[in-house]
């Protein structure tokens, strides 16, 4: 069956967050749009955006962000279904954020088709140990207890409400002054039930066009060991953005 990928990427805005020095305070945000498409005998086409403002000195950190993905694909009649539709929100806030070992609280929201949740929250305390940070690279390991509700999308669906553990490692480095890696995975088991869990990870690629703007190569994947007793086709899905960015 011959096929071909291409990925198509959107204009948006973004900030970049350096680190703070000691006694500063930097206001920043960012956004991003990007997109994929695949065609030969069918055709699968997404698109998606992240939007974050973040404020930050020596001793507080704070980060909200949202994003957003959306995705169709074309049945065999030629009609098209919707096979994508991503709302995600974040807030986190970090105590001495510089220091090796930082508290902080966090909240998320999400709504999630493929998943079929029609809402999911949860908010929680946790300490950050980062195991290195230079001019160029940092590392960290989070651990959190996180309160959670969700709410399956379907008729008559009841929320149920559970607590959860939650595990996440973040490396970013800097190859030199146009080119940067980051790579972020949360492990979030119930605290209950390690079995019943979720996996969600980011990496990317970013190479500098100018001082201000970068295109953007993007691996999004998301396990939810629920998915299928909620409706869901799968318990695994993932995609590949191709993006750009701006920043100022």
């Amino acid at each position: 069956m011959p096929w071909a990928t291409v990925a198509i990427c959107g204009v948006g805005a973004a900030l970049s967050a350096q680190p703070p020095t000691a006694g500063a305070s930097r206001w920043s945000g960012s956004a991003q749009g990007s997109g994929s498409w695949l065609f030969g005998d069918t055709e699968q086409r997404a698109l998606g955006a992240r939007g974050a403002v973040s404020r930050a000195d020596s001793v507080l950190e704070m980060n909200a962000a949202l994003q957003s993905l959306y995705g169709e694909a074309s049945l065999d009649d030629g009609a098209r279904r919707v096979i994508k539709r991503l709302w995600l929100g974040s807030f986190t806030a970090d105590w001495r954020p510089q220091a090796r070992w930082s508290p902080f609280v966090l909240a998320t929201v999400e709504n999630n088709l493929e998943k079929r949740i029609a809402s999911r929250y949860n908010a929680g305390l946790g300490v950050k140990y980062t195991a290195r940070r230079t001019e160029r690279t940092d590392v960290s390991l989070s651990v959190a207890l996180l309160d959670e509700r969700v709410t399956p999308d379907s008729v008559g669906a009841v929320s149920s409400r559970l607590t959860r553990w939650s595990t996440r490692f973040r490396v970013r480095h800097a190859f030199d002054d146009r080119t940067r890696f980051s790579h972020i995975v949360f492990w979030r088991p119930s605290a209950t039930a390690i079995d019943r869990f979720v996996v969600q990870s980011s990496t990317e690629l970013a190479v500098g066009l100018t001082g201000h703007t970068a295109i953007t190569l993007t691996l999004l994947d998301n396990y939810d060991s629920e998915a299928v007793e909620r409706g869901a086709r799968g318990y695994n899905d993932g995609q590949l953005l191709l993006g750009l960015m701006a920043s100022w």
